[in-house]
């Protein structure tokens, strides 16, 4: 069965034959009778229209115009004539399939061609403004007329869109080839372009002779420029331009020249442009690739479109979420069945997405869950013997199973991250591929049960020991309460002869060590540094935190010296480490200033100041959520340097070049807080 395709290319066949864009419908079916009569009996498709042809051609040149391919002449009710706008397209594209054959042929125009297109089929295009623009559009379907103008009374050439992108140019270089083959100009060119491109003889030598002996190889320099050949062909079509353009009457290759020189320069400068942000965005995404490297290591989706270079500048304005999109599905593609993606993603039980690189999955996780046991263990510790003091006896105090069913739940809720990468699959696939050795090796097998091929239980993996966290927690309690016996007196003597009501159990609720921090970090320095002393001083001494507080407990007052003893100990200690060094009589303020003045590079006085007060403040939190136990045994110079040097490395001092004066900036702060 027939299509509107098959007539379509009757009518092609047609206008290029009559060399007219329209035709009379009685003519072509004329025509379409005498095709049919060649071609039908070879193309069984065309057998229905070749019996029924007058009726299926007006119905397929109907099919035609609703297409947009061609527009129908009626005449009382009837299809007269038939305009087909594509046969200039046609006419054009022949052209330059003629120049293609013989170069030396001018660029055509509409005079020489004779054609008289309608003025709305075809664009005007001024070169030096409007021609890059059109470079860089995308292919359509259907190629449009563009009319080429220039300046300086070089003539204006007509062309169709779907030629520019190579076709355009690789005629273009053979007229400059063209105006190279004469000696004359040859030799000019060169002393011209030799007085220009100074210690580069070799190379322009040998770009002039391939322009000469390989222009298909010469054309992709134009394509995909380098720094030497972009410079090289815009200042060849400026010398040719600027030579020729002056001269009143121009001869036609003269023209050619002018009209090529152009358009060479304005490819080098798109593709040029091309090729400089294929640069920019390579390079952002190697800062991308560099940051995912970085700490905290494990990032949203969010976080990585929102990445930014080491001036701050969002990475997205070098590159889109389309170049993005492509990295990320490029890393988290395997290599192979057997072998995990360079970037892994998963999700939380909450249904976050995050990614992390496969190299950083043990050590953060590994890392993450050293941290997680401690803090817990603390948790426990404390949060136990405060119960105990106030005669609570938790469930899970006396319970296994409860116990690490707390555990489990807490640690799910509030470790949701860690959780996640609890994927035994996963894991054992990275430690296949990594095979980590020594005591990362032991921690790994603390979290994999290779033997049942899953993850232990959380408790196994924080090592958590419901029966040694109890006996920790009741070491801390005052030696009267930890004997049930003179317990059950004492609280029998306060009850009786001191009129203290019998506490009602009650069950505080469950308090993570991050949260303590968060809501201990809006208080002054000063204050937490003497709470935290306080509160450490009553677990250890027997007393509650707020006895302690108020003086009034009676384990506070029999340890009073003790701890005054302590804190006078742990201040002379710090004060002793200052003196290592500012020295015996130097002065801590001053030599602070003077470390400020080595690593702070801003000039402003105001924005100096503030940088200042935002790293002291950085420090100050930093020492308010170290552990409480922190505060009683004065840290010794190896320490607080450790301590500096894990802090430098925040994200927050990155601008801060000058890393040795910070880091002695930080000691020396540490201890300044620490001492009062």
């Amino acid at each position: 069965m027939s299509t509107a395709q098959d007539v379509l290319k009757i009518l092609q066949s047609y206008v290029k034959k009559s060399r007219a864009a329209s035709v009379s419908f009685p003519d072509l079916l004329s025509f379409t009778r005498r095709y049919l009569d060649h071609f039908a009996q070879n193309a069984p498709d065309l057998k229905d229209l070749d019996e029924n042809t007058d009726n299926l051609l007006a119905a397929r040149l109907i099919d035609l115009e609703k297409q947009g391919k061609c527009k129908l002449q009626y005449d009382n009710g009837s299809i007269s004539g038939v305009l087909f706008p594509d046969y200039y397209v046609m006419v054009v594209q022949s052209a330059y399939r003629r120049i293609d054959e013989r170069p030396e042929l001018p660029f055509p125009t509409e005079e020489s061609l004779k054609i008289e297109p309608p003025g709305d089929t075809v664009h005007p295009v001024d070169v030096k403004i409007d021609f890059i623009s059109w470079l860089s559009r995308e292919e359509t379907e259907s190629a449009v007329l563009l009319r080429l103008m220039y300046p300086e009374g070089i003539r204006t050439m007509i062309v169709t869109s779907d030629l520019l992108p190579k076709t355009l140019a690789d005629l273009s270089l053979h007229k400059i080839r063209n105006y190279l083959r004469s000696e004359k100009n040859a030799s000019y060119m060169r002393t011209k372009l030799g007085a220009i491109f100074r210690n580069r003889d070799l190379a322009l030598k040998e770009m002039l002779d391939k322009i000469m002996t390989n222009p298909n190889e010469v054309l992709k320099t134009i394509l995909t420029p380098s720094e030497f050949t972009f410079h090289f062909w815009t200042t060849l079509s400026s010398i040719i331009i600027k030579d020729n353009s002056q001269k009143k009457d121009k001869l036609q290759e003269e023209h050619d020249y002018c009209q090529a020189a152009y358009l060479l320069g304005y490819y080098s400068v798109y593709y040029k442009g091309i090729v400089q942000k294929q640069r920019d965005v390579e390079a952002a995404l190697k800062t991308l690739d560099y940051t995912l490297k970085k700490e905290p290591y494990v990032f949203t989706a969010s976080d990585i479109y929102n990445f930014t270079d080491n001036k701050g500048v969002l990475l997205t304005k070098k590159y889109n979420t389309q170049d993005v999109n492509a990295y990320l599905a490029a890393k988290l593609k395997p290599p192979d069945e057997h072998t995990l993606p360079e970037l892994l993603r998963f999700k939380t039980a909450e249904g976050k997405e995050y990614y992390i690189r496969k190299e950083f999955l043990l050590k953060y996780l590994l890392e993450g869950l050293r941290q997680i046991s401690e803090e817990f263990k603390d948790h426990y510790v404390e949060f136990w013997s405060e119960s105990l003091k106030q005669d609570q006896k938790l469930k899970p105090m006396t319970d296994d199973d409860g116990f690490y069913a707390e555990v489990a739940e807490r640690f799910r809720t509030e470790e949701p991250i860690l959780a996640a990468l609890l994927n035994y699959n996963v894991l054992y696939l990275t430690a296949r591929e990594q095979r980590p050795s020594g005591p990362a090796a032991d921690d790994l097998g603390q979290v994999l049960d290779t033997r049942k091929q899953k993850i232990r239980p959380i408790h196994e993996i924080l090592e958590l020991e419901r029966k040694t966290l109890y006996n920790d927690a009741r070491l801390l309690l005052p030696f009267w309460q930890a004997i049930p016996l003179l317990n059950a007196f004492v609280r029998f003597f306060k009850r009786a002869f001191l009129g203290v009501p019998k506490k009602k159990k009650r069950r505080t609720p469950l308090k993570t060590k991050k949260r303590a921090k968060q809501e201990a970090d809006g208080s002054e320095e000063e204050s937490a540094s003497n709470d935290a002393f306080r509160d450490t001083a009553a677990i250890q001494f027997g007393s509650s935190p707020a006895a302690a507080s108020a003086g009034t407990s009676p384990a506070s007052t029999t340890s009073s010296d003790t701890r005054k003893a302590r804190a006078i100990e742990f201040r002379n200690a710090i004060h002793a480490l200052q003196e290592q060094y500012v020295g015996e009589n130097g002065d801590v303020n001053r030599t602070l200033e003077e470390l400020a003045e080595r690593w702070n590079p801003l000039l402003d006085p105001v924005a100096k100041n503030n940088l200042v007060e935002d790293v002291n403040s950085l420090v100050r939190d930093f020492l308010r959520r170290m552990k409480v136990g922190f505060r009683l045994i004065p840290p010794d110079r190896a320490r607080i340097r450790n301590l500096a040097e894990k802090l430098a490395q925040n994200d927050a001092f990155d601008q801060i070049r000058r890393k040795d004066p910070l880091k002695e900036y930080l000691e020396l702060y540490m201890l300044k807080v620490l001492g009062k």
